[in-house]
């Protein structure tokens, strides 16, 4: 198979997973000759803000879905090409839900995150809610409960601390797998002809959107349970072994 398209998540894939991680002197070089043959596109649950320090360091051209795959950017010509928002009417019942669990709760509107405060005149439009830094207990009870809506997306997402877990909430079809599917059908690239990398739980709906579903040597069992190919861990650099095998 010919591929015409990489998609790469970034934290625990393409950088270590930190707030400041940016990618290998190797990775960086693999990416940059991949992109003279095939479309680089990346699939990140960080919002703009803390994605594009990475994304202009490796000059990425391909369109991204960020910010949970709220929304979808164009890092060529650096403005958001589409964002999904939540349905209003679903907001006071995954509030009331993070609040029965004394939880604080952070909300984005595709600009800017900060803690959600409700006011009478309600809030502007929102792209996601979510918590910080729980135990994989209370996210998987979280869980449980959210995924009653059926009009919402619920995403496990690993902490940039060891060990704790983010619940963020997007609207159904802002996910990963919806991300994509879009920008394949912009870029004219068949699904089977994608090959799609990611280490967390997030990044399921990203690898079954691509033809080839490769996850990192550190990435969840469950992520690992469906992958064609697992590929060294983010330490050793396994976006560039993926890059040197399946594209060069």
């Amino acid at each position: 198979m010919r591929y015409k398209a990489l998609f790469l998540d970034l934290d625990g894939t393409t950088v270590p997973n930190r707030a400041d991680g940016m990618p290998s002197i190797r990775v960086r070089e693999a990416i940059h000759k991949a992109k003279k043959k095939v479309f680089v596109c990346v699939a990140t649950s960080r919002p703009l803000f803390a994605a594009k320090a990475v994304l202009d360091h490796l000059d990425i051209r391909g369109l991204c879905t960020i910010n949970d795959a709220t929304q979808i950017y164009d890092p060529v010509k650096k403005k958001i090409i589409q964002t999904i928002y939540l349905n209003q009417r679903d907001i006071p019942q995954i509030l009331s839900i993070f609040l029965k669990h004394n939880l604080p709760v952070l909300a984005s509107d595709g600009v800017r995150e900060q803690e959600y405060k409700m006011n009478k005149k309600g809030n502007k439009k929102i792209c996601i809610i979510g918590v910080a830094d729980i135990t994989e207990t209370i996210a998987d009870q979280l869980t449980d409960e959210l995924t009653k809506i059926p009009t919402i997306a619920v995403n496990k997402i690993f902490s940039y601390t060891k060990g704790l877990f983010w619940i963020t909430v997007t609207n159904a079809v802002a996910t990963k797998l919806h991300g994509i599917v879009t920008i394949s059908e912009m870029l004219g690239v068949k699904t089977e002809e994608m090959v799609g990398v990611g280490d967390g739980y997030n990044d399921y709906p990203l690898l079954s959107a691509c033809g080839l579903k490769v996850a990192m040597g550190n990435a969840a069992p469950e992520l690992k349970a469906i992958a064609d190919f697992i590929a060294p861990s983010v330490e050793e650099d396994g976006v560039a072994t993926v890059i040197e095998k399946f594209i060069l």
